[in-house]
């Protein structure tokens, strides 16, 4: 059951669970539940390609960015959590109170997710179908299109558990099967005996080097190096430790843990006040809960990080292979074949439930944002028509997914077999301004949201410590400089306009205007529903 705001009375206050009152380890790991929705949706894209081709094209010092990125993205999570433990108000709620017309930075998001998720769909089910067409051996069928066949049946089949249920026993699968390849990896990564000392100096090194000779030489790399190295290194921003909507969901889902004041209707300001000057409050005891939570997932994501990214540095880089359009998962089994082909297997089985994990969970990630903004707005319709609203937006993901599945479909097989291989740059082509969006920029204003909500909604003693607004700023500064300048270098006068900056920056000023226009009907038309 889903706890929604008039399922629980608001000054009920759950019982704090003993891994909140305990110094245990083991207490600690019972809390990760929400971060490892979070870990696997990145893990499927994020480590296992992006990890990858990062340690082939940056080597170790792409560890750097990752660390730095995922700890940002902490500060971010947690705050976003803080106040809905607290105050049992989701930041989507209170960003109806931004300067501007009312709700406007709420329909903005609600357009981003709309268009986004689908195109997200869309690639991690690509991805998918790359994988499936090379274990098939359909990779060079239909012109090389075939994987974006099997991209629509994947589509189909995760959209068929998520509205028939029937997920919980895969996903219980899934965590074993990717524990055993986190085992089996790490061992492996042990075995091949890797340059340590240059993997930790990766970690605190923040120089990006140019692309390796090889790419600029090779034909078959030539969209790689045609790239600003700035446009590949603002991709693993938004892949790496999730996007920025993945952490407006966690949120949510703190509602059906029950943390906190998160699955209660707010309390009231009689009781925030005591919650404020009761520095023992069991309330805000409740705050480690996110806090064990992401350091968990963040840390496994870290993890996983450093294993793809020694893949790419010591194995893939050195006979000039890297993970691209052509092949994004197949190569990285090397790193458990190393220590015994019998382990391949284990590979495979482990990448296709990570992906297919990951698949899922964008569509569980999409419904729940669209829930959230619609209960902002309003709760009582929202909550009474959660069904229909959920089903319609499955639906509407993966209807919007297939079209640009079919899209790429005609663009790889319309360019004839000898221009397959080239043509199939078009996942990443259409990726990219969409991972700005959604993986860099969002998490910049979610970061300065946060802020303006420890500045105006909360009281002077349950404001974060000055450390942590810093973070929020300086986080919020970083993606926004990383994200604007992948914006501007994602430019290639020759080519069409999706790979014009005026694309990205266009399409960002547009959805701007846009919500600015029509939040006022918007927020009347919902306003007048009644549950």
């Amino acid at each position: 059951m889903v706890i929604t705001s008039e399922s629980m009375p608001a000054s009920e206050l759950p019982p704090l669970p003993k891994a909140l009152t305990q110094r245990s380890f083991v207490g600690w790991l019972s809390l990760f539940g929400p971060g490892a929705i979070v870990a696997s949706v990145t893990i499927g894209t994020g480590e296992l390609i992006f990890s990858t081709r990062g340690g082939v094209l940056f080597g170790y010092n792409i560890l750097f960015l990752f660390l730095t990125i995922s700890l940002l993205k902490w500060a971010l999570v947690f705050g976003t959590s803080k106040h809905l433990l607290l105050t049992g108000v989701h930041p989507f709620r209170r960003m109806l109170d931004l300067p501007g017309p009312r709700g406007w930075m709420a329909l903005m998001f609600l357009l981003i997710i709309l268009v986004a998720q689908p195109v997200w769909v869309s690639f991690h089910s690509s991805v998918l179908g790359n994988y499936f067409a090379l274990l098939t051996g359909t990779t060079e069928s239909l012109n090389g299109a075939a994987q974006f066949l099997w991209a629509l049946l994947m589509i189909g089949g995760v959209l068929c558990l998520s509205l028939f249920g029937g997920y919980n026993v895969m996903e219980k699968v899934q965590i074993g099967v990717v524990a055993g390849l986190m085992l089996a990896a790490v061992a492996s990564m042990l075995m091949y005996d890797p340059n340590y000392l240059e993997m930790l100096k990766g970690f605190f090194t923040p120089l990006f080097r140019d692309y390796p000779e090889w790419i600029e030489q090779k034909e078959q790399f030539k969209e790689i190096a045609d790239k600003n190295k700035w446009v590949e290194l603002t991709t693993y921003v938004g892949v790496i430790g999730g996007a920025g909507f993945d952490y407006m969901a966690y949120t949510t889902w703190l509602r059906d843990k029950r943390w906190g004041y998160a699955g209660s209707a707010p309390p009231s300001a009689e009781l925030i006040e005591e919650i404020a000057n009761d520095p023992q409050h069991a309330a805000r005891k409740w705050l480690k809960a996110p806090v064990i939570d992401c350091a968990v997932s963040f840390s496994l994501i870290i993890i996983f990080s450093a294993v793809f990214v020694t893949s790419g540095v010591e194995m893939l880089g050195p006979k000039e292979a890297i993970p691209d359009s052509r092949d994004m998962l197949g190569q990285q089994a090397e790193i458990l074949t190393n220590v015994h082909p019998w382990l391949y297997p284990l590979y495979v089985a482990g990448a296709v439930l990570t992906m297919f994990g990951t698949l899922y969970g964008t569509f569980e990630i999409g419904v729940a944002i669209v829930m959230e903004i619609m209960r902002s707005f309003n709760a009582k319709w929202a909550n009474a028509r959660r069904p229909k609203i959920e089903r319609n937006v499955l639906v509407w993901q993966a209807g919007f997914a297939v079209v640009v599945v079919l899209m790429m479909f005609q663009v790889v097989y319309g360019a004839g077999i000898e221009e397959g291989d080239k043509a199939k740059a078009v996942i990443f082509l259409i990726l990219r301004p969409v991972n700005l969006f959604t993986g860099v920029i969002s998490c910049a204003v979610f970061c300065w949201v946060n802020l303006w909500i420890e500045s105006r909604h909360v009281p002077n003693k349950l404001r974060s410590q000055p450390w942590i607004r810093v973070a929020y700023a300086l986080a919020g500064c970083v993606f926004a400089v990383l994200g604007a300048m992948g914006a501007w270098s994602n430019h290639d006068p020759e080519a069409g306009f999706l790979e014009s900056r005026w694309f990205a920056i266009g399409g960002l000023i547009g959805v701007v205007l846009v919500s600015i226009i029509l939040v006022d009907k918007f927020r009347r038309w919902i306003e007048n529903k009644v549950a």
